[in-house]
């Protein structure tokens, strides 16, 4: 990998910096040596204006957030995730009403319930085989093709993780207490297959026909996890009875 951080958003290529600090304060946002455009414009923006764009699948606001920001909080969405996940698989199997129950009620008996828990662990096994479903085939790809892959392992994961926030769209559906949870997932994981594919295409350059492809087999190998999902299940289930 080359010695730079940062890429332009424009055009992809490395970059030295995001901007320059002149005598006296002065700060002037850096142009690009390839492009000529400004390096990353988003720089200057509110991260609501970042949101918005990354939500329209601009590659710009995706290289922004993948490559030109710091910040570590994918872990903590994974888990954020991982919990929202865990309440649509619960809450198809719960006897829970909640067009009747009220909502703190609902909530304390989430939290009691085991059964919760077990959710949570299988839709951590289900994440697990979503990432070694895309990351085994481009590392598989990259060796037999001989192209060097200088974006990085790290990189990749953490594309994949911060495109699983589709999942927190199960939070309004708590809210407004809605009872289609299979409608509510259908859309999660539509968004997490395209914007997915667009992190794809952004941290690899590659086609949007062979990031779909990538994403897909992902998912194939999160749909096989699930045939395993019952047995985890009756294994944890005789645990916590025992």
């Amino acid at each position: 990998m080359e010695s730079t951080s940062y890429v332009c958003i424009e055009c992809g290529k490395y970059a030295s910096e995001l901007y320059k600090v002149y005598s006296g304060g002065m700060i002037k946002i850096a142009h690009c040596n390839h492009c000529t455009k400004v390096v990353d414009k988003y720089v200057e923006f509110d991260p609501v204006i970042v949101l918005l764009d990354a939500l329209l699948y601009k590659p710009q606001a995706y290289r922004h957030i993948l490559f030109n920001t710091k910040s570590n909080i994918h872990w903590k969405l994974s888990i954020l995730c991982l919990l929202c996940d865990a309440y649509t698989k619960w809450a198809q199997r719960s006897t829970v009403n909640p067009a009747t129950d009220p909502l703190d009620r609902q909530f304390l008996f989430f939290a009691l319930q085991w059964h919760f828990y077990v959710m949570f662990i299988i839709a951590g096994l289900e994440l697990s085989s979503f990432l070694l479903g895309v990351v085994v085939p481009i590392i598989l790809q990259s060796r037999m093709t001989g192209a060097q892959d200088n974006r990085g392992l790290a990189l990749l994961l953490r594309s994949l993780l911060l495109c699983c926030m589709g999942k927190l769209l199960v939070i309004p559906m708590v809210i407004w207490s809605q009872t289609d949870i299979k409608t509510c997932m259908w859309m999660t994981r539509l968004f997490v297959f395209t914007s997915a594919t667009q992190a794809l295409r952004v941290t690899r350059n590659s086609g949007t026909l062979q990031a779909s492809g990538f994403i897909l087999l992902g998912f194939a190998a999160q749909h096989l996890s699930t045939h395993l999902s019952p047995i985890l299940e009756w294994v944890l289930t005789q645990s916590f009875v025992s």
